[in-house]
């Protein structure tokens, strides 16, 4: 098992650094140090170690913050404010140091961005994980501002769905951004769109009393 994880995570490495169609199996069994036995009993093929590599590293790209969403919207307490809602169930979940931490390697997001790009091209699972992690992202967001409208903290005639769209493209300017500069805080820009969005759909009232008062809920 120690020699398939390090096989894989080899393997991982250098397809960030080339992509998936420049690295060898030749070159994979010499990076890991073993041998072609070794790599063969561990995996029937290239075709079964790029498979799983797209299983151990990619996909939990796209699933793992989603489990997070859910989370923290299942665990949300009454009182919760839709300000806080925002940043816990929706973009917190969203950083990609908890990626980091998850799969415990540090990456650049750079190289990782375009070994994601080149796998939604080419590999149909990485495009599932990916119409899945865009359709459960717009459904979180959803649902947290329509119970912001429930509970009157957001206007009453906000378009919601024209607010999930926009709130999806900054998030797409921010991967662009990162993708240019890998020093950009994505956690600091995540909070700006957030405080950003919530100047604009909530109620002047409650918005006025969090930022001055800082409570949780201006709703009792």
């Amino acid at each position: 098992m120690k020699t398939e994880h390090h096989i894989l995570q080899t393997a991982f490495r250098l397809f960030l650094e080339k992509g998936f169609a420049d690295v060898s199996t030749n070159e994979i069994i010499r990076e890991a140090g073993t041998t072609k036995g070794g790599f063969y009993y561990c995996f029937k093929s290239r075709e079964d170690l790029v498979a799983q590599v797209i299983q151990a590293y990619l996909v939990p790209y796209y699933l793992q913050p989603l489990a997070a969403m859910q989370r923290a919207w299942i665990q949300k307490e009454e009182d919760v404010s839709t300000k806080t809602l925002l940043w816990n169930a929706y973009f917190a979940p969203q950083r990609f140091s908890l990626y980091r931490q998850h799969i415990g390697m540090e990456i650049a997001f750079r190289d990782f961005y375009f070994l994601l790009y080149e796998g939604m091209k080419k590999y149909d699972l990485v495009q599932q994980c990916f119409a899945e992690n865009t359709r459960e992202r717009e459904r979180c967001l959803r649902r947290i501002l329509e119970r912001g409208k429930q509970r009157k903290e957001i206007a009453e005639d906000l378009d919601i769905s024209g607010c999930v769209m926009m709130t999806l493209a900054m998030q797409d300017g921010i991967q662009a951004l990162k993708v240019l500069d890998e020093q950009i805080d994505d956690e600091e820009k995540y909070r700006y769109i957030e405080e950003q969005i919530w100047r604009e759909i909530a109620v002047q009232d409650v918005y006025l009393k969090q930022l001055h008062g800082g409570v949780n809920s201006a709703v009792s």
